[in-house]
């Protein structure tokens, strides 16, 4: 090999032909990132009630009524509806073609149930229970639309009477897939109403702290290949540098 020739390719691999070799892998990694934003937008209607405003921004002590208000409470930093124990569907949510993201969330997750996650955080607090705490908590959801659907999921959560004469207080995090649930709701509705189950033998003061109502989409596998794709360009630029020093 002549060493002329040899000591010449060098540098221009290392000047001309990296910036091309990078110049290529950021516009793979631009355009799978940009395609990947996309379908998330596309694909991005949600709603999470955090009831960080310190309103309970539209839920209700009622399974179907619109009154009274949710009362709100911070705890730890987190605000929390609280949901007393009475009348089994115990609190709801409700909206008609508004535009809002709680109707549009609720229409898409009609069109495709399976393609989106139901989620809530919940506390019971068990120390002012007392004598009233009960044999047994369940707690739930609900759905029911304009044209009459109803189904409900009461299994999300159980706690026994040894727990709830315990004093002490539960927490936990309740992620369910909608079609999973059962929820199959029409999709042709132009209202949609979620609500929270409370099932149990106990009397007030039991009742349940709610947050972070939310349903939101399931990543699309496509989505997924996008971001293993912008990643592995990221990480064959970072190996090619890390190469050169």
């Amino acid at each position: 090999m002549d060493p002329g020739t040899n000591n010449f390719l060098i540098p221009f691999w290392q000047t001309a032909g990296i910036l091309a070799f990078m110049k290529s892998i950021f516009a793979l990694t631009a355009a799978s990132v940009a395609l990947l934003v996309g379908t998330f937008q596309a694909h991005s209607q949600s709603f999470n009630f955090n009831f960080t405003d310190g309103t309970a921004d539209g839920w209700v002590n009622s399974g179907f009524g619109n009154s009274p208000p949710a009362t709100v409470s911070s705890i730890g930093g987190v605000n929390y509806i609280f949901i007393p124990i009475g009348g089994f569907q115990v609190a709801n949510v409700a909206h008609g073609s508004d535009g809002s993201d709680f109707y549009n969330t609720m229409a898409a997750a009609a069109l495709n149930p399976n393609g989106y996650t139901l989620s809530y955080n919940w506390r019971v607090d068990t120390s002012t229970f007392g004598a009233n705490s009960g044999t047994f908590l369940q707690i739930g959801t609900f759905v029911n639309t304009g044209s009459g659907y109803y189904a409900q999921h009461t299994s999300e959560v159980q706690l026994n009477g040894a727990q709830l004469a315990s004093g002490q207080v539960f927490t936990g995090t309740i992620s369910e897939n909608v079609g999973a649930s059962g929820f199959d709701m029409p999709d042709a509705d132009n209202f949609f109403r979620l609500g929270l189950i409370e099932n149990g033998d106990g009397t007030a003061p039991v009742g349940v702290y709610f947050t972070g109502i939310s349903i939101t989409p399931v990543p699309e596998p496509t989505c997924l290949s996008l971001f293993g794709v912008a990643l592995s360009a990221f990480w064959m630029v970072r190996r090619r540098r890390s190469k050169q020093h």
